[in-house]
């Protein structure tokens, strides 16, 4: 190679590393733009889990509390004659169970028998029926705007098995 060809070419090389400087800011805005989003999803991604597993122990709480006061009612329910009549008009009796003295329609007074403590919710009704079933319904602890699939119940009768 000639003398005249090595100094060209190591000047090439001598100016081709002084153009390379680093990142542009329009390169860095970019980057800066993708990592955003890629944080924002996770962000999203916890705030679900986080409502979900609100969303669960409200609808465990209500359950066990649910099912323990049902149990109670089986246990101590209030016990009546009946009388009925066959096919013949014969009469027959029997004793069937009563869980009038166990009937509520107050909220406060339900949630209290109960024993119902939700987290970030609120519970809209709870009753409690003359056959022994006990409805609960509650709502409020979602985050999105849209409140239509924001309210969950709960319903068992002391009869069911």
């Amino acid at each position: 190679m000639s003398q005249h060809n090595i100094k060209k070419t190591q000047y090439n090389s001598l100016y081709a590393y002084q153009t390379q400087q680093g990142t542009t800011i329009i390169e860095a805005v970019v980057a800066i733009f993708v990592l955003s989003f890629g944080v924002l999803a996770l962000m999203l991604a916890q705030i679900t889990a986080v409502n979900t597993t609100i969303n669960a122990a409200n609808q465990s709480e209500v359950t066990r509390a649910v099912q323990n006061y049902v149990e109670e009612m089986r246990s101590q329910p209030g016990l009546t004659i009946r009388e009925t009549a066959d096919s013949n008009g014969t009469k027959i009796r029997y004793i069937a169970k009563d869980y009038s003295h166990y009937v509520t329609t107050n909220t406060a007074t339900c949630s209290n028998k109960l024993g119902i403590h939700l987290v970030n919710a609120s519970l809209n009704s709870c009753t409690i029926s003359a056959n022994g079933e006990i409805t609960v319904t509650w709502g409020g602890q979602s985050l999105s705007n849209d409140v239509s699939d924001d309210e969950f119940s709960y319903s068992l009768t002391a009869g069911q098995s």
